[in-house]
């Protein structure tokens, strides 16, 4: 936290790259969460959100004030993985984690959302998807971007669901037909390790 945290203050220092460095850096935080601290009231949780945001419109603010004397810095602490974005998003994980609300179709969706997560994420269908399909630069003049947007996005998020619905159907007809088969066929196979003491 205070490494990487602290540091989104300062404009030009190096920050988490936007990869699997940064997804550990927030499972690091919901697990200290989850094991080792008391879990926050609603009233505590509402308060990070409020600070992150808080944070937000000063920098916000201060990035404004500089650019108009000349000194132009953008709005550098809205990035991935620093402080006030971490302090918002994890406000609201927490605030929809107090939600309860069951649904089959919503729940089988939700299984494949990592398989979504690592299918986008790979250097090659980044490329695929942001550079050659979509470029999304091309979007942002034209009327109604934003519908567009989220109507690419949402047809990435449901191929890539449906690849991974392929994924389970096709395991689940091979290797996870007979729980535990290959792992015993393995088993048997190998060497009977040598007992020194015998």
């Amino acid at each position: 936290m205070a490494i990487w945290g602290l540091q989104s203050f300062i404009p030009g220092l190096q920050s988490l790259p936007d990869n699997f460095l940064g997804f550990i850096y927030v499972f690091i935080l919901i697990s200290a969460y989850k094991w080792y601290m008391k879990p926050f009231t609603t009233k505590q949780i509402w308060l990070m959100v409020g600070i992150g945001l808080g944070f937000f419109l000063l920098y916000t603010a201060a990035s404004a004030t500089l650019s108009l004397l000349g000194h132009s810095m953008g709005i550098y602490i809205t990035g991935s993985w620093k402080l006030p974005v971490i302090m918002v998003g994890f406000g609201m994980f927490l605030l929809f984690d107090r939600v309860t609300f069951h649904n089959r179709v919503i729940n089988r969706i939700a299984q494949s959302a990592f398989a979504v997560y690592l299918i986008t994420d790979y250097a090659a269908s980044e490329k695929l998807l942001w550079v050659r399909l979509f470029n999304l630069q091309n979007l942002y003049q034209q009327p109604l971007a934003i519908l567009q947007i989220l109507g690419i996005l949402l047809a990435i998020y449901a191929a890539c669901t449906l690849l991974d619905f392929i994924r389970q159907a096709l395991f689940a007809v091979t290797i996870g037909k007979r729980r535990g088969h290959w792992f015993d066929l393995l088993w048997n196979k190998a060497p009977t390790p040598i007992n020194p003491f015998a």
